[in-house]
């Protein structure tokens, strides 16, 4: 056997080598989970109101954004997270517009997740990368464990919950109705014992 053939079955077997590598990382991103925590970022400032010739009065302005992240990279600013889409997405799958333009006009911006169910995860397919960054080199494939979505859920009440507290502080009205994601998490955990 001469060098050229040793170096050929060596290529050859760094190439099967190569195979074998990709055949096993695929195997392990099929079973791999992906994190979807979530923060809410609140701003609040005076403005004033009911501006007259002679009279104006201040009052407060909350604004607030919920920002999502998926394995530690933030989506995209510019596209605004439904959480009612979201909601019923955890009771039937389907296609949701689940993320909207900043102007509250989905054809404007926004884009559909495609949503699948099975005993231990959830799916979701996007139509478009979820991240502003370039850099973050992902599929648009990602998948939840039941437990992550329940966590999710429970760490977005404790949000809406320090929003209410500051809106009620700040005498403005809460529109939210947080005992909705209450009652899904105690239906989602009586689904998750009966799966085991």
């Amino acid at each position: 056997m001469n060098i050229r053939n040793i170096r050929r079955n060596m290529v050859v077997i760094q190439q099967v080598q190569g195979e074998t590598m990709k055949i096993s990382l695929n195997k392990v991103d099929e079973n791999r989970l992906d994190v979807l925590p979530v923060d809410m970022e609140i701003d609040i400032r005076k403005e004033y109101k009911n501006i007259t010739r002679h009279s104006g009065r201040m009052v407060h302005v909350i604004d607030w954004r919920i920002a999502l992240y998926i394995n530690g990279n933030k989506l995209d600013e510019d596209e605004v997270f439904v959480e009612e889409e979201f909601l019923k997405s955890l009771i039937c799958p389907g296609k949701y517009p689940m993320f909207t333009c900043t102007c509250g006009i989905f054809g404007c911006g926004g884009y559909y997740v495609e949503v699948n169910h099975k005993d231990d995860r959830l799916f979701w397919l996007t139509e478009q990368s979820p991240f502003k960054e370039q850099f973050v080199k992902t599929s648009n494939k990602f998948a939840f464990s039941w437990n992550q979505i329940i966590d999710f859920l429970e760490e977005l009440i404790h949000k809406f919950d320090e929003l209410k507290s500051i809106m009620i502080t700040h005498d403005l009205n809460f529109q939210y109705d947080v005992e909705i994601y209450r009652e899904l998490i105690k239906e989602m955990k009586g689904r998750a014992n009966y799966n085991k």
